[in-house]
C-alpha cells in the first residue's frame, strides 16, 4: 500500500548515519505522531502523509496554547472589542445565576405543595412568593442570556472579519515565496474555512464557558451545604465519564492530523480540478484528473468515518455517565428523607440540582473537544500571522530618487526558505533610457532578479539600488509607483478592459487609455469585441486569449507613469508580427526610463544596450549581442533559437 511504502521510506531515512542534529530533532518531534498515524491502520496516501509530517513539525516546534492564550490571541486581533466581550461574559454569568435561582425557587414551591397535600392548606403567600420568584428569575435568565448571546455574536463576526482583513493585509507584506510555495487551496482554507471554524469558539465558548463552569460549582456547593453525603454521591459517575472521555480522546492528535490534512487535500484537489478543466478536456485527461479528485474525496470521507467510529463508544459512555449524576444521589436522598434526616426541600433540591448540572457539564466537556479543534485551527492561522514580513518605511514616507541614476545590484545573493541559493554575488548597473536584457538557460535566476528588483522578495545579501536609493528604504507604495512589472503569467480582473488598463493610472483619460492600447497593439481587437472597451475580461482574464491578455497588461504597464519597466517574458504569447510592433512601441516609451527584460526569444533583445548572461545564479558574461556571440553559452542559445541545434 502507498502508506506502507511511505512508512518504509520513512524508516529507511531514519537509519541513515550522520543525521544532523536539527534533522534528528525534527524526526524525533514527528516520531510520536507518525507512529500514531501508522497505528490507525489507515491506507494514508503519500501526499497526505507528507502534509501530516510538515504540519506536525510546525505544530511541535510551537509551544502548546492554553484556552486563556487562545482567547488572548483572538482578542489581540481586535482589542477594541475587549470591553464588549467582558460585558457578554458578565451578562452570561448573571443570566446563569438567575437560571440557577429558577430551579431553587421551583423546588421550594414544589415543597410547599407537597407539605400541603394532606388537605390542611395554609395561606398561599409562600407558594405565590416562590412561584413569582421562579418566574421572574426565568425571565431575567432569558433577558441576560439573550443580551449576552447578541453581544458575543456581534463581537464574533467583527473579530473574524478583522482577522480575515489582517490575513489579507499580511499577504501583501510577506515575501512572494510563501504564495508560490503554498497551493491556493491551502491559503483559501486558512483565510475562509479555518477562520469560520473559530466562530463557535468566539461566539459561544468564550462568553458562555465561565457561566457554564459557575453553574455546576454553585450546585455542588449548595448540595454540600444541604448535606455533605449527597454532595459526595454526585461524583460517583465521574470516573465513568472520564473513562469515556479518555476513550474518545485516544490518539486524538493523530486522528485530527489525518482529518485536517485530508480536508486540505480535498480543497487543493478541487481547486486544481476546476482550474484545470480546459486542459483536462483538451488532452482527454478527465479520468486521471477526476480520479485524483475522487480519491481525495473518498479518503476524506474514509478518515472522517474512521475517526467517528473510533469515538462513538467513548462518546456514548461519557454521555451516559453525564446524564446520570443522580445515579447514587437519588437513592441516597430518598433514604435520608425516609429516615427523617433531611427536609422535603432538601430532598427536592437533591433530586433537581444534579439534573441541572447535565447541560452545563456536557457543554464543558465538549468544549474541551472544541478547544482541541480550535487550537489546531489556530495553529495554521498563527503560522500565517507569524510569517516574517518585508520591512519597509511607512507608505506616507517618500524618498527622493535621482532620475539620472538607474538600477544597481551590488553583490546580491538570494536563498529561499529551504536554504537553496538561487543567486550568488550578482552585480550590475543600468542607465536610464537604456535597455538591459537578462538571458540564460531556464532556472538560472533571471526571473528571480526581476522579482527582487520589484520587491517581491528581499535579497539574502547585498543591496539593490533604484535612483541611488536602497530599495529597502523605499516604501512599498512608492516602489510600486516607480516600477511597472509585466510577467509572462499575466492576470486580469473580471472587470471591463478599460478598467483593467486604467489600473496602470487610475486618473488616466479615455484618450490616454486608447493611446496606450494602440501602442500595445490591442486597440484594434478591443474595438472588434461586441462591447469594445466595456467588454469584461472574465475570471483571471479567461475571456481573452493568452496573446490578448499579454497585450492588455502591456497597455496597462505603458499607461503607468513609472520610472522603471520590468518585462519578464512579457511578449511570450505575442505573434511575431505584433511582437515586433510591441518592441518598437516599448522602445519609444522607455525614453529616460529603466527597462529590464527577461527573454528567451533572443531576437527581441538583439538591440539591447546591455545583455547579461545568467547561469546557475551567477553572471557569466555581459555585453552587446555581437560581443556575446563570442561566449560559447550565449552562442549556443542563439543557435538554438535559430534552429541550428
Amino acid at each position: 500500500m502507498e502508506g506502507e511504502k511511505h512508512n518504509d521510506r520513512l524508516h529507511n531515512a531514519n537509519e541513515k548515519p550522520n543525521v544532523p542534529k536539527a534533522k534528528a530533532k525534527k524526526q524525533k518531534l514527528n516520531g510520536t505522531l507518525i507512529h500514531e498515524v501508522e497505528s490507525l491502520n489507515l491506507d494514508v496516501p503519500d501526499e497526505i502523509m507528507q502534509r501530516i509530517e510538515s504540519d506536525a513539525t510546525q505544530s511541535e516546534q510551537k509551544p502548546k496554547i492554553s484556552m486563556g492564550e487562545l482567547n488572548k490571541a483572538l482578542m489581540a486581533i481586535a482589542p477594541e472589542y475587549k470591553g464588549k466581550m467582558r460585558f457578554s461574559i458578565i451578562f452570561a454569568c448573571i443570566g446563569e445565576l438567575f437560571g440557577f435561582a429558577t430551579y431553587f425557587f421551583s423546588a421550594y414551591a414544589a415543597g410547599w405543595l407537597i407539605k400541603n397535600a394532606g388537605g390542611n392548606i395554609t395561606a398561599f403567600d409562600g407558594l405565590l412568593k416562590y412561584a413569582l420568584l421562579a418566574i421572574c428569575s426565568l425571565i431575567l435568565y432569558f433577558i441576560f442570556t439573550g443580551v449576552s448571546t447578541t453581544i458575543s455574536h456581534k463581537v464574533s463576526f467583527s473579530i473574524l472579519s478583522k482577522l480575515r482583513q489582517t490575513l489579507f493585509e499580511k499577504l501583501k507584506k510577506i515575501p512572494m515565496g510563501y504564495l508560490i510555495d503554498n497551493p491556493v487551496g491551502k491559503i483559501k482554507v486558512i483565510i475562509m474555512d479555518r477562520v469560520s471554524d473559530m466562530e463557535d469558539w468566539v461566539a459561544h465558548l468564550m462568553p458562555e464557558l465561565p457561566s457554564k463552569l459557575m453553574h455546576p460549582i454553585l450546585c455542588i456547593v449548595i448540595i454540600f451545604c444541604l448535606d455533605w453525603r449527597i454532595g459526595l454521591s454526585i461524583f460517583v459517575p465521574v470516573p465513568i465519564a472520564f473513562i469515556g472521555m479518555a476513550t474518545m480522546m485516544y490518539k486524538y492528535r493523530s486522528r485530527m492530523a489525518v482529518w485536517l490534512s485530508s480536508y486540505a487535500n480535498v480543497a487543493d484537489r478541487s481547486t486544481e480540478y476546476v482550474r484545470g478543466i480546459p486542459v483536462i478536456k483538451a488532452f482527454v485527461q478527465d479520468k486521471l484528473s477526476y480520479g485524483k479528485f475522487s480519491d481525495a474525496v473518498k479518503f476524506y470521507h474514509f478518515s472522517t468515518m474512521k475517526w467517528w467510529r473510533q469515538s462513538w463508544f467513548g462518546k456514548a459512555l461519557m454521555t451516559a455517565a453525564m446524564m446520570s449524576p443522580q445515579l447514587a444521589s437519588m437513592p441516597l436522598a430518598f433514604y435520608l428523607y425516609g429516615n427523617g434526616e433531611i427536609e422535603i426541600q432538601t430532598l427536592l433540591l437533591a433530586l433537581v440540582l444534579p439534573i441541572t448540572i447535565l447541560p452545563q457539564a456536557y457543554t464543558i466537556i465538549m468544549s474541551f473537544e472544541l478547544f482541541q479543534m480550535a487550537s489546531n485551527t489556530w495553529v495554521s492561522i498563527q503560522e500565517l500571522l507569524d510569517l516574517p514580513i518585508q520591512k519597509r518605511p511607512d507608505s506616507e514616507e517618500r524618498v527622493n530618487l535621482n532620475n539620472n541614476k538607474g538600477i544597481r545590484f551590488d553583490s546580491v545573493s538570494f536563498s529561499y526558505y529551504d536554504g537553496v541559493q538561487v543567486l550568488n554575488n550578482i552585480s550590475f548597473e543600468t542607465k536610464p533610457g537604456e535597455v538591459t536584457a537578462l538571458v540564460g538557460p531556464s532556472g538560472g535566476g533571471k526571473s528571480t532578479i526581476a522579482k527582487l528588483l520589484a520587491g517581491f522578495w528581499d535579497q539574502t545579501e547585498g543591496s539593490i539600488y533604484l535612483g541611488g536609493v536602497d530599495t529597502r528604504e523605499i516604501s512599498f507604495k512608492q516602489l510600486a509607483e516607480e516600477i511597472s512589472f509585466v510577467s509572462q503569467d499575466n492576470f486580469l480582473f473580471d472587470v471591463s478592459l478599460r478598467d483593467n488598463i486604467r489600473l496602470g493610472n487610475p486618473n488616466a483619460s479615455e484618450a490616454e487609455i486608447i493611446a496606450a492600447s494602440k501602442a500595445a497593439h490591442c486597440h484594434e481587437f478591443i474595438m472588434n469585441l461586441p462591447d469594445g472597451y466595456d467588454t469584461k475580461a472574465g475570471e483571471a482574464g479567461g475571456a481573452l486569449s493568452g496573446g490578448e491578455r499579454q497585450r492588455i497588461t502591456l497597455a496597462r504597464a505603458m499607461l503607468k507613469p513609472a520610472s522603471t519597466i520590468i518585462l519578464d517574458e512579457a511578449t511570450a504569447y505575442a505573434d511575431p508580427e505584433n511582437e515586433a510592433l510591441i518592441q518598437e512601441a516599448i522602445s519609444e516609451l522607455v525614453k529616460e526610463k529603466n527597462l529590464v527584460m527577461v527573454a528567451h526569444r533572443l531576437n527581441t533583445i538583439k538591440q539591447a544596450h546591455q545583455i547579461i548572461l545568467i547561469d546557475k545564479g551567477k553572471i557569466i558574461a555581459r555585453g552587446t549581442h555581437e560581443e556575446l556571440l563570442k561566449e560559447p553559452l550565449y552562442a549556443g542559445l542563439w543557435k538554438q533559437y535559430l534552429g541550428e541545434e
